[in-house]
């Protein structure tokens, strides 16, 4: 397989490359901290704060991702609210569903924690979110850090979806590279996915061996269940 096509096409495809790094952080971001406050709010809320949550999550984790880009590209344009552009409508997209698996990935980290911590802090006088700040959440950090790694490889993937809103990430580049080498398309794609590989590969061993450690060390609940 002859790659001395690509020569020309290096920069452009590691610029693209680091947009997809970059899109993926902000994505990773904005997730956390909509799905800190989604998992806050379902954990400390009555019925009347969870039902909403339960049905807005489950909806957006049941819908698919490219579906949603487009709508939150095409939609608040017709409606006449605001224009989004590529970047912002794919990261708007990305923050949303993202924040509904991340909650799940904290909720999951916090049932993992024995109720009877809960219990007894409020035996004592400290308040729901007191406990829930510092004595409930420290100890779900250990199931929730190597999901949330795993996530992360998801969505770095993910972020190849953001061509469909015409945002030039990686996957979106090599399309335009490949209309302009139409005999290398197969070339240019096996480029992009090597890419994604030697940046997702390293992630998930490293989530592997946090899960690993922490497993080893007893920290992981064996009764987690997200």
């Amino acid at each position: 397989m002859d790659l001395t096509f690509i020569e020309p096409w290096i920069p452009l495809i590691l610029e693209a490359a680091l947009l997809t790094i970059g899109l993926s952080l902000a994505a990773l971001l904005g997730a956390a901290v909509i799905g800190l406050v989604i998992a806050v709010l379902r954990t400390l809320g009555g019925r009347l704060v969870n039902v909403p949550l339960i049905i807005l999550v489950d909806f957006i984790r049941g819908t698919p991702l490219l579906v949603q880009m487009l709508i939150w590209y095409l939609v608040p344009s017709k409606l006449g609210i605001v224009s989004l552009d590529p970047l912002a409508a794919a990261l708007v997209a990305l923050w949303v569903n993202g924040g509904a698996f991340v909650s799940e990935i904290i909720r999951g980290g916090l049932r993992a924690v024995p109720r009877g911590q809960r219990e007894a802090a409020l035996a004592i006088g400290l308040g729901r979110v007191f406990s829930l700040r510092t004595i409930e959440l420290p100890q779900a950090m250990p199931v929730i850090i190597p999901a949330a790694v795993s996530f992360y490889i998801g969505l770095i993937k993910d972020t190849s979806i953001a061509y469909i809103v015409g945002f030039h990430e990686l996957m979106r580049t090599s399309q335009l590279v490949a209309q302009r080498e139409p005999n290398h398309a197969m070339e240019l794609y096996l480029v992009a996915a090597a890419i994604y590989f030697v940046i997702c590969f390293p992630l998930s061993r490293v989530a592997l061996r946090l899960e690993g450690r922490m497993k080893r060390s007893g920290m992981v609940q064996e009764r987690l269940a997200i």
